[in-house]
């Protein structure tokens, strides 16, 4: 009976150690300030969300301009690659405010990936239609 009672508190005592274990984030959401330039200058609040579980990326655009949500990032979800520090949005489809879409991947710089930490991006994404490539540059947060 005691060897019964010693093993029956050891897996207690287990059970407690793992309840108190912090499960590693499957998904990472990054928020900020893009200057996204195709004719005319936005400065636009943007998102990337980070899922590592389905590898998965989804950008989402917004005010503070209102011209800001006349651009549409039509191929969420993405996949994406984060190779160290080297992330890769894979395919990334823009609807944009003057003549002509974007189309290409977008590349950035993740600082402590899984973590608080950001994603700084300085990229160019070709015309799809029209003559006019789609130029980003900010950085977002994950606090």
């Amino acid at each position: 009976m005691k060897k019964f009672a010693s093993a029956f508190a050891a897996l207690a005592m287990m059970g407690s150690a793992l309840a108190g274990a912090v499960a590693p984030a499957q998904a990472q959401t990054y928020t900020g300030t893009v200057d996204v330039f195709k004719g005319i200058a936005l400065n636009c609040t943007a998102s990337i969300t980070l899922n590592s579980t389905t590898g998965k990326a989804t950008v989402a655009i917004a005010a503070p301009e209102a011209t800001c949500a006349a651009l549409n990032i039509t191929s969420n979800p993405h996949d994406y690659t984060l190779v160290g520090g080297a992330l890769t949005i894979e395919n990334m489809r823009v609807e944009t405010v003057t003549l002509g879409n974007c189309f290409g991947d977008l590349h950035g710089t993740v600082t402590n990936p899984g973590g608080p930490g950001n994603i700084a991006v300085d990229d160019v994404l070709p015309p799809e239609t029209g003559t006019l490539p789609c130029y980003v540059s900010g950085t977002v947060y994950n606090p």
